[in-house]
């Protein structure tokens, strides 16, 4: 990384509000849209996990 590339560096502190959908800037649109594949990541790994196929004869994870 150069000396200019460390200069111009900015440290994000916002953190995700279910308001960020609706606004226009490039943080604010990333952070709905990263919020929105975790949640969608989780919910798929959490269905999976408990899923009758995925588990023994005693309902523990496989």
């Amino acid at each position: 990384m150069s000396q200019n590339e460390k200069k111009e560096f900015k440290s994000v502190t916002k953190i995700y509000d279910s308001s960020d959908y609706n606004k226009k800037d490039e943080v604010s649109k990333g952070l709905a849209t990263t919020h929105e594949q975790v949640s969608d990541t989780y919910m798929v790994g959490d269905m999976l996990t408990h899923a009758p196929e995925n588990q023994d004869r005693e309902g523990n994870k496989k």
